[in-house]
């Protein structure tokens, strides 16, 4: 096997498949990449046997042939290459691989390509389309609020819903929420299913923001799903497991709103977070009043840091206060210039919503103070 490519084609690929190596595999052909070499095409895969990646980068192939690499060394060595251009060859040697770049070259180890699991397309009897970039853009806005702990397993990926034509995706950790929804292109059979959230991370590595003409064929059975779109194939296996019904967490109504400029509200947030962080709960307070929000975190060790910043406030005043990661991860995401928070108390849910946006609201449960 001979070939050549460009760098970043093969960087952002492998950056990519690196997701479904295993990292702690049972033999070592789980911690190798699949490389296929074979016309204008190079066939990358790798298969944890829970995810399953394949995707398909342009090479110039002079001699065609297949081989499984160690996927981390490889991505390593590929990524610090020092030239535009890389060639990969195995033909000096029957287990080693030169990758070479610009007066630099290495050589790997290689596995049989024959004991590589193949990534397989596993039956299912369901399906949708949806537009690439609405779909990256549905994780972006949700997958953040999934669940660190895998003690609960169903908390740690993103519920899919669909009703008709429209699909929402769901995240949370049972101390906040974030939903976001999406118009489909024509009705679809109601359904749920809870895919991984690492899948899903993964995903929007692969999916060109700019791409607002492609489309996603997603296919889904009780236990798996597949994502197929350009030269790219996922499988993944779904989280087992009933999501909670989330819309019980969602205040029905509010007594004071608020409407804040984004960049100013999040600056505001990122300055005294540098404080928060040196706080037990890593807490910071907000004191809605007098026609603007007072922004606050005092450490004992270290002092207090404080940031006002106009805001239009409608209903009563309220001190309130979070978990600053909880603030500053939805500021992230919010598109729009202005913010809208929706509270009752120091004690109940706060909701945050995007100014006349019916489809994305994400939801937090206050620090007790």
């Amino acid at each position: 096997m001979k070939f050549s490519c460009y760098k970043s084609d093969l960087t952002e690929a492998l950056q990519f498949v690196i997701r479904a190596v295993a990292v702690k595999p049972m033999t070592p052909i789980l911690a190798g990449i699949y490389l296929k070499a074979e016309g204008s095409m190079l066939e990358i895969q790798a298969n944890n046997f829970s995810t399953g990646i394949i995707t398909r980068i342009p090479v110039n192939t002079e001699v065609s042939g297949e081989t499984v690499v160690s996927g981390k060394r490889f991505q390593e060595f590929v990524r610090n290459m020092p030239d535009d251009t890389i060639t990969i060859s195995d033909e000096d040697s029957a287990n080693t691989l030169a990758v070479e770049s610009g007066g630099a070259s290495v050589e790997l180890l290689t596995m049989t390509a024959s004991d590589f699991p193949k990534v397989k397309t596993p039956e299912t009897d369901r399906s949708f389309k949806i537009r690439t970039t609405a779909l990256r853009d549905l994780i972006r806005k949700t997958v953040f609020a999934v669940s660190k702990d895998n003690d609960r397993p169903i908390f740690t990926g993103c519920c899919f819903e669909i009703k008709g034509d429209k699909i929402s995706l769901v995240a949370t950790n049972a101390h906040r929420l974030a939903l976001a929804a999406e118009q489909l292109n024509e009705n679809y059979p109601d359904s749920d299913f809870v895919v991984p959230a690492d899948t899903l991370r993964g995903l929007m590595l692969r999916i060109d923001p700019k791409d607002v003409e492609n489309y996603v064929t997603i296919n889904y059975s009780t236990r798996y799903l597949t994502f197929t779109f350009d030269n790219v194939f996922v499988n993944a296996r779904l989280i087992e497991g009933q999501f909670p019904p989330y819309d019980r967490v969602i205040p029905a109504s509010s007594t004071t709103n608020i409407k804040v400029d984004t960049a100013e509200f999040k600056a505001a947030v990122d300055f005294v977070s540098l404080m928060s962080k040196e706080t037990t709960y890593n807490t910071i307070k907000f004191d809605f009043a007098d026609g603007g929000v007072e922004i606050s975190s005092n450490s004992p060790e270290i002092g207090g840091a404080v940031k006002n910043v106009e805001a239009e406030i409608d209903g009563d005043e309220l001190e309130i206060s979070f978990n600053v990661d909880y603030i500053v991860d939805v500021l992230k995401v919010i598109d729009a210039k202005q913010i809208n928070i929706a509270l009752n108390d120091k004690y109940s849910p706060a909701a945050f919503t995007e100014p006349e946006n019916e489809n994305y609201i994400y939801i937090a449960t206050p620090v007790r103070t």
